[in-house]
């Protein structure tokens, strides 16, 4: 069974004052905590200070009394030494350990030896310093300190000074003192800190409370109407001391509200021109055929085709011909979206009609398309275009090309058994194109024959593939294009397809192409497959009374 959750909503009252008590009492610990650790150094220090002050103005004074035997120098010594009010007591002991003196605050008859306040090792410190070295030794758990230092006399014999050790000058003083002296500063704070805190939260909270709460209340309640679609704007609140980020965030949000009626109101417009905008990526689907490993006559063809947007600029086209013949159109307009996708639908329309012309060749058939863009355009749209007539009959190709990437013919040299990459090379202007002068003039286009035979490969791409990019910023290349091409052997036009489209996504990296990327593969085979035919010959095919049968309309248009 779930468990339900439920959600308690907290003022924004309580939230802040919640705050204001954290942030005070953070403030106010963190202060105290490195106050307190640099009082009790210091006072540290200054007890030390004090106490080896007396310690070692004594040394002298006990180190005579020992060696002349004077108890009462001794005791005197020691008994000044024990009025510093933190000196617990004051021990002088023999060479061999032995208690020689001893003033003690705390006595309750027990029996002193050297040990009870020094171990061998602290022992062994002592007598391996220098002549009155101080030993000091900690006790935290009964907050104590040991100073002791070892008691030395001197005796000139024969102009030879000796040193002997005749004893241990010990004493003990307490830190406890200090304690209680944090302890009260550690009280002393929390008191300050409450009462600062009391006054500090509640001042603040009614300074708050009226600039910031009350603005946010009413932000709030306008929000909850917007909810329920009533556009209320905010009424803005008085300011005695200039214009804050509230005063901007209730400016923003009335201004929100204008926005907001503005969008909606241009939304169902938006709408609209999406749906045009899908209906034209349809239609631009629509002219383009989607061929893998499609058998027309003589030829294989297979293509590839992805947009850069809703509607790409690319488009490409086949007509069978008559004697067998194939046309290979692809052609690529300058920019990308509706404009250019409606560009093409005319280009498509005019290449549609292709049958009714008495003369089929490439370059009549890109003057004609020069014509039909600088028409069909704003004048600011050109388009790229390669046209090819390929004749299994004649084993040659007929191409023209108005300054499109040149195509590559691909063959396989038998004897040598590698693939040999010919780049179809012809020049043209771009279709559209107009002179300096804006003069409309018809643009005379070069044609070219090329050999091609049984098993030699067609390759028309646009300038979106070699020009795709990966993340670092780098094209795809031309030249990778041609290093990826020689590794075809007796693949299919489907398969190399797929060849490229792959090596492609592997360098893009998942990469938005910012142009459209198009390329088509076709092949000429050994044997015919008739089982394609195209719509204009069913036409004819279908009415067999009709004035002109498709074999003599063919023959004239060929």
């Amino acid at each position: 069974m779930s468990e339900k959750i439920i959600n308690i909503r907290l003022p924004l009252t309580v939230k802040i004052a919640s705050s204001l008590i954290f942030i005070i009492f953070f403030v106010v610990s963190i202060y105290t905590y490195f106050d307190i650790k640099r009082t009790r150094t210091q006072m540290e220090l200054d007890a030390k200070k004090n106490t080896l002050a007396a310690f070692t103005s004594a040394i002298p004074i006990i180190e005579n009394g020992i060696w002349g035997l004077d108890i009462t120098l001794i005791e005197t010594t020691l008994k000044q030494v024990l009025k510093n009010p933190i000196v617990d007591s004051v021990l002088v002991f023999d060479e061999s350990g032995k208690v020689f003196a001893t003033f003690d605050k705390d006595a309750d008859g027990r029996s002193y030896s050297l040990n009870n306040y020094l171990n061998d090792n602290d022992i062994q410190n002592i007598n391996t310093k220098k002549e009155n070295s101080i030993f000091e030794k900690k006790i935290k758990k009964e907050e104590k300190v040991i100073i002791a230092t070892a008691l030395y006399s001197k005796e000139n014999h024969l102009r030879k000074e000796t040193i002997f050790k005749i004893g241990y000058f010990v004493m003990t003083y307490s830190t406890q003192n200090i304690t209680e002296i944090i302890n009260e500063t550690i009280t002393k704070s929390i008191l300050l800190s409450f009462l600062l805190g009391v006054v500090i939260i509640i001042t603040s909270f009614l300074y708050i409370r009226q600039l910031i709460i009350l603005p946010l209340t009413e932000l709030e309640k306008s929000s909850l109407k917007i909810a329920k679609n009533e556009f209320i704007q905010t009424k803005k609140r008085k300011s005695y001391i200039g214009e804050d980020e509230i005063d901007s965030l209730i400016n923003n949000f009335n201004l929100m509200v204008i926005q907001i009626i503005k969008f909606i109101a241009e939304q169902k417009e938006q709408q609209r021109m999406a749906n045009e905008l899908e209906m034209a990526r349809i239609v631009q689907e629509s002219l383009i055929p989607n061929a893998k490993n499609l058998r027309v006559g003589h030829f294989e063809l297979s293509s590839y085709f992805k947009a850069a947007s809703e509607c790409g600029g690319d488009w490409w086209h086949f007509y069978p011909l008559a004697n067998k013949k194939i046309l290979i159109m692809l052609g690529d307009v300058t920019g990308h979206g509706t404009p250019s996708g409606m560009l093409t639908a005319a280009v498509k329309g005019y290449c549609d009609s292709i049958y009714s012309k008495n003369e089929i060749n490439p370059a009549k058939i890109l003057e004609e398309l020069d014509i039909v863009v600088r028409l069909s355009g704003d004048k600011n749209r050109l388009m790229t275009m390669f046209a090819a007539i390929i004749s299994p009959i004649d084993e040659t190709i007929t191409f023209a090309n108005a300054a499109h990437n040149f195509p590559f013919l691909i063959k396989k040299d038998s004897d040598k058994n590698q693939i040999n990459i010919t780049t179809l090379v012809i020049n043209g202007k771009r279709l559209g194109y107009l002179n300096k002068n804006l003069d409309e003039k018809e643009i005379i286009y070069e044609v070219n024959t090329k050999k091609f035979s049984t098993g030699d490969i067609l390759f028309v791409f646009s300038d979106g593939l070699v020009e795709a990019k990966n993340k670092d910023k780098q094209e795809y290349s031309e030249r990778r294009l041609r290093k990826l091409l020689t590794k075809f052997e007796t693949k299919n036009t489907s398969e190399m397809i797929e060849e490229i489209s792959l090596d492609l996504k592997n360098f893009a990296q998942d990469e938005i192409f910012d142009d459209d990327v198009s390329f088509v593969f076709c092949k000429m085979c050994s044997d015919e497959d008739t089982s394609y035919s195209h719509e204009m010959l069913k036409y004819f095919e279908k009415d067999k009374n009709k004035s002109l049968d498709s074999d003599k309309f063919l023959k004239n248009v060929s």
